[in-house]
């Protein structure tokens, strides 16, 4: 079974994975990606980040570089597969599953989604952490 199988990558599979970075440029321009960072990092304060949807590392690579524990949940092993092989990327924690289901464990100051969260999602165990939707 492929992993497309295994996890329902869907739209992100091989595929779309393999020029994702390329095709979404705009998005990963420093000039759009440093404020982001910025206000996710502020928020974030002492604590960790936990980003849904978090693929090839636009927002948690440069998270992680100041200094921000950050975890991700994704659907889509090719996606990480991309994040782990950046600079930085074999240090952040993912887990592959979908919002719904899929578990990490710490504890996190902040949650962030890349991708649309689905409302039965949107909860945590400890009302100490912000959820941005």
């Amino acid at each position: 079974m492929s992993a497309d199988e295994d996890h329902g990558d869907g739209f992100f599979g091989e595929r779309a994975a393999s020029v994702y970075d390329e095709r979404a440029a705009d998005m990963f321009d420093p000039a759009a990606v440093r404020p982001v960072v910025q206000m996710l990092a502020d928020l974030a304060g002492q604590g960790g980040a936990l980003e849904f949807g978090i693929g090839t590392g636009r927002i948690a690579l440069p998270l992680a570089e100041r200094g921000v524990r950050v975890a991700g949940i994704d659907n889509s092993e090719a996606m990480v597969a991309r994040l782990r092989a950046k600079p930085g990327g074999e240090h952040i924690d993912v887990t592959i599953g979908d919002f719904a289901r899929a578990r990490v464990d710490g504890e996190f100051s902040l949650s962030s989604p890349s991708a649309p969260i689905p409302k039965e999602s949107r909860s945590t165990s400890s009302g100490n952490c912000r959820l941005l939707v």
